[in-house]
């Protein structure tokens, strides 16, 4: 078969055969890991599609002038509305281990769906009312029919990327909500704040961008195919990005995840008066809190309280956000700063590092130690440390 290579075709390949060889390895791993595996998989291969297209066209397809001319026109590069329903349920798939697509999810489907029936119908009444084709340069040389771009028009393009911003601004406030659902459930967020999700969204998303305005400025000046090549490599570099932290991403409470973007989250409000039943369960916790010591577990949950306590997690919940004013997390990281202001007092920081205090005291991440104890203290967990030298060092 073939390929021609040159710097341009040469340079996109790696990412091509980087995406291809990730995309099977997710698909099979997902026998095991399940459906956010599949749709990265998928997710991925779409996006290394597209750099197939520009990759083959420099390879010498696009002017072969032969099947594989035609196959440059009719096989679906342009897949554009399927990325972004894709991104949006491989969030879903990451934050809810429960979920699965139904029926409710089906409306979400319909022009992905749609565009592939377009791009089916086009070769089908191509080949079928017009084949074989005039041999002029309209038809490339005998290898294209008169419905052959339809899906690459402007009008179809701009479809395209109305969907991909859609479904953007969806899972980016479906991501917001999430957030608060963290700090609602979990002690622990450094794992499922997932910064791999979120530098997901920003590197997708960028990709998409670049190709928005590369198709704008094709809109109003001439835009060569050796310029357009700059997008297609970004894309590749995108690919490989995607490829290695997508597989190697692999947060270790994912089974504790429920979130659903159409449940509310409760919001804490601070100013709120309790009433007599939230006293009496705010008495409860305090006491159970300095009693049993729960915060001390890195990984506690709301739920794993509420089952401490004979209670649920939405009652819990309540009495946390109405009874002190702050959410879960707030609540928890509260008492383990406390563990470890105590542990400062009692001079423990003179004999092991601050880390380790922090991770004796509940904390299972440094980062996150560090930007609650500044938060409660309004100083950082050294210069609370500075307020008590060592006696044995002034003797």
């Amino acid at each position: 078969m073939r390929f021609d290579f040159n710097l341009y075709s040469s340079l996109l390949l790696p990412a091509f055969i980087q995406g291809v060889l990730f995309s099977v390895l997710l698909l099979v791993r997902s026998r095991q890991s399940g459906l956010s595996d599949r749709l990265l998989a998928f997710l991925l291969l779409l996006n290394t599609v597209k750099v197939a297209f520009w990759m083959l066209g420099f390879a010498g397809w696009y002017d072969s002038h032969d099947r594989l001319t035609t196959f440059m026109f009719y096989f679906p590069f342009n897949n554009l509305p399927w990325i972004g329903p894709l991104l949006y349920f491989y969030f879903l798939s990451l934050t809810n281990r429960d979920f699965r697509l139904r029926k409710k999810h089906w409306k979400h489907l319909v022009l992905p769906v749609a565009w592939t029936l377009l791009i089916i119908i086009k070769f089908v009444l191509d080949m079928g009312l017009y084949y074989p084709f005039e041999v002029i340069p309209d038809t490339q040389y005998g290898c294209k029919g008169p419905l052959a771009e339809l899906d690459k028009s402007s009008w179809a393009v701009m479809i395209g990327f109305l969907s991909f911003f859609y479904y953007l601004f969806l899972t980016l406030k479906a991501f917001s909500a999430y957030r608060q659902y963290t700090h609602s459930n979990f002690s622990a967020t450094e794992d499922i704040q997932f910064n791999w999700l979120r530098n997901l969204l920003y590197m997708v998303s960028g990709g998409i961008i670049i190709f928005f305005f590369f198709s704008l400025a094709g809109l109003v000046t001439h835009v060569t195919y050796r310029m357009d090549w700059y997008a297609y490599l970004a894309q590749g570099i995108i690919v490989y990005y995607l490829s290695v932290e997508g597989y190697y991403t692999l947060p270790r409470q994912l089974k504790k995840l429920h979130f659903d973007p159409e449940i509310p989250v409760p919001v804490t409000i601070p100013d709120k008066q309790p009433d007599a039943e939230t006293d009496v369960w705010k008495e409860k916790l305090e006491r159970w809190m300095e009693t049993r010591q729960p915060y001390l577990e890195p990984e506690l949950t709301l739920s794993d309280l509420a089952r401490q306590l004979d209670t649920n997690a939405t009652v819990l919940s309540k009495m946390i956000n109405d009874g002190t004013g702050r959410n879960f997390n707030d609540f928890i990281n509260y008492y383990r700063v406390q563990e470890v202001i105590r542990k400062m007092q009692a001079g423990e920081h003179h004999t092991q590092t601050l880390l380790a205090i922090a991770f004796d005291g509940g904390f299972n991440s440094k980062a996150t130690f560090n930007r609650s104890f500044k938060k409660i203290t309004g100083k950082t967990p050294r210069e609370f440390a500075d307020t008590f030298p060592n006696p044995a060092k002034s003797s």
